[in-house]
């Protein structure tokens, strides 16, 4: 089964939700998807993991998984 990998604007999508919640959070400058299948967002000021998972339903995507979410960014 192909996985369907997403680009920017996909994750700007989060992490416009993100924000909300982690103001402080700088903003996207690049990404990779590592060898576990997650992506590793690049920030302005550290970066944040996010799973395949979330890009594919950041449209409807619960309030407390945005605060999970938010847990794991990392400032430089």
């Amino acid at each position: 089964m192909k996985v369907k990998e997403y680009g920017q604007p996909e994750i700007e999508v989060l992490l416009t939700k993100i924000r909300v919640i982690k103001k402080d959070m700088g903003t996207y400058t690049e990404h990779t998807l590592t060898d576990y299948g997650d992506y590793m967002i690049r920030l302005t000021n550290g970066s944040i993991r996010i799973y395949p998972e979330e890009l594919a339903y950041r449209n409807d995507i619960f309030p407390e998984r945005i605060r999970d979410i938010s847990f794991r960014f990392r400032e430089k």
